[in-house]
């Protein structure tokens, strides 16, 4: 498992079914930094529906099961609505990390920002640096969300 062809990358409007999943997933992931009860993270995932404009959602799949997922947001980080848009949610199932799929997920997502025109893209992590560092982000400000320390991080597309 790993390689790019057993996996292909869709928008969520393709499988709109996986909302309740992916709100389970973010809600377990993140529910520190922004308390969303599962209901509020499905109801804005809904919004997510699109295959061609903001917001939207991309999933990667493989023989019909998820394996993980990410967003372009117009806002993603509260007081920090200046810059836009931001990468989003980028998870991975853990049976599915190492094997270059959260790459090819920020990949396609900077690839789908281009042909939008977009020029600049910006995201938020509490963790490690090291995956988008690889892939060219560069770090832009340190900021707290919700009590904890996270690095904003930007790319040109």
């Amino acid at each position: 498992m790993g390689q790019a062809e057993n996996w292909q990358i869709v928008p969520l409007a393709e499988m709109p079914a996986a909302v309740e999943t992916l709100a389970r997933w973010f809600h377990r992931e993140w529910s520190g930094y922004d308390g969303r009860p599962v209901e509020e993270i499905a109801a804005q995932l809904g919004g997510n529906l699109d295959r061609d404009r903001l917001p939207i959602t991309f999933l990667a799949v493989r023989h019909g099961e998820i394996l993980g997922t990410v967003s372009l947001d117009e806002t993603d980080l509260p007081f920090h609505d200046h810059l836009t848009p931001w990468l989003a949610s980028l998870y991975v199932v853990p049976a599915a990390r190492g094997g270059g799929l959260a790459t090819a997920l920020v990949k396609h997502l900077l690839a789908f920002a281009e042909a939008q025109g977009v020029e600049r893209v910006y995201l938020w992590t509490p963790g490690s640096t090291a995956l988008y560092e690889k892939m060219g982000w560069r770090p832009l400000q340190k900021a707290i969300c919700a009590g904890h320390p996270v690095q904003i991080m930007e790319r040109a597309v």
